[in-house]
């Protein structure tokens, strides 16, 4: 186990620092920073898909499902609850516009927040 002062940064100031320890650990601290940043620029992706094309509620939950269980794992719990959320109101055809502002607010925050 790696002492306080030897634990990887975080990226971003939202992000839990448990979280990207760990994946750090699993990964080693350039591997998750590697994952992260293809994380990213998928999200970066799915932010310019959605501007453009309107995807419906099946593509808009697969997407959501996919990013909250990476978001998660890289400690970026507003973006996992967002994605949940989005992917919940998709499924029910219920409040998919509000889970959706929501969802890119997270999205956008947690794109910018990693170097390149």
């Amino acid at each position: 186990m790696l002492e306080r002062d030897q634990r990887p940064q975080p990226v971003g100031e939202f992000q839990d620092p448990d979280a990207w320890m760990e994946a750090c650990e699993v990964f080693g601290e350039d591997g998750a920073l590697s994952r992260l940043r293809i994380f990213c620029k998928e999200l970066a992706d799915h932010l310019d898909r959605i501007e453009n094309a309107r995807p419906g509620n099946a593509a808009l939950r697969d997407m959501a499902h996919r990013a909250a269980g990476r978001a998660g794992m890289f400690g970026f719990l507003a973006l996992a609850s967002a994605s949940a959320d989005l992917d919940e109101a998709a499924r029910h055809d219920r409040g998919v516009a509000l889970a959706l502002e929501r969802w890119m607010q997270q999205a956008q925050r947690v794109a910018k927040a990693v170097p390149e």
